[in-house]
């Protein structure tokens, strides 16, 4: 495949788009699998995706692959590791090994790459520690890695004392973007679901508005209709804020 290891290291994107293409359709020898590794951490996500995607079709053919894809996921450059980790789960179910990859891409500015990595995590649901290390991380971490570790917790859809634990400590978090990831992740967890609502109701009056309605939303979705819930829900479907305001009235009927 005489050139294919030049192309794949072009400065064009086109160029290297087209030869991954044919490497997709033929044989590879080390040298176009350690310029296709490069390709993984590629900064534009067309050549990133469609390398990953030829590891993919190579490994289908036979092809040794996962030693390269291993020691591009020990890559100084993220965007590497990323995509190291990206195309060994194409290969099958993810190595346990690409988990902090996977952690750590939960932190990316682009959010596309933090939805991808936490699809990933959430096929790992078996891994023993998975639960624990996403607690620590929606303690512990950025702002956006808290809050995906929190929205990857409540797609696992096992409730539990743990799981809501960690929801529940997050409702107080600055981050509104936190805040709302776990109203999301409260209801699909919790186990004390009285306990769960009563911890929701000073958020019918938090500053921000959408934090107010999502709020009254998980009240409805937790399903307690005492009759603190209802008088707060009540006040809130009296706001002059009318999204707050249909909120609180949907979780009102849910209720019954």
């Amino acid at each position: 495949m005489t050139g294919v290891a030049d192309r794949l290291r072009s400065p064009s994107v086109e160029d290297r788009v087209a030869a991954i293409a044919e490497l997709g359709h033929g044989d590879a020898g080390t040298a176009e699998l350690e310029a296709l590794a490069l390709c993984l951490g590629h900064d534009r996500k067309v050549v990133q995706r469609r390398a990953a995607e030829a590891f993919a079709a190579l490994d289908r053919r036979g092809t040794p692959v996962r030693a390269v894809l291993a020691a591009a996921l020990r890559s100084t450059a993220a965007r590497q590791r990323w995509g190291a980790a990206y195309a060994l789960a194409l290969l099958g179910a993810p190595p346990r090994d690409t988990l902090p990859v996977l952690l750590e891409t939960l932190g990316e500015d682009d959010g596309d790459l933090r939805w991808a990595a936490a699809r990933i995590v959430v096929r790992m649901r078996d891994e023993p520690e998975l639960v624990r290390m996403l607690a620590e991380l929606a303690a512990r971490g950025r702002g956006p890695q808290r809050k995906m570790a929190l929205y990857c917790i409540r797609d696992l859809g096992a409730p539990s004392t743990d799981a809501e634990g960690v929801a529940a400590a997050a409702l107080g978090d600055p981050d509104v973007g936190v805040r709302l990831a776990a109203l999301s992740t409260l209801p699909a967890v919790a186990v004390d679901r009285v306990t769960a609502s009563r911890r929701l109701l000073s958020l019918l009056e938090d500053p921000d508005g959408g934090v107010r309605r999502a709020a009254a939303v998980a009240l409805g979705e937790l399903g307690t209709n005492s009759e603190e819930v209802v008088a707060a829900l009540r006040a809130a479907a009296a706001s002059e804020d009318a999204s707050l305001k249909r909120a609180a009235e949907r979780a009102l009927r849910r209720l019954g």
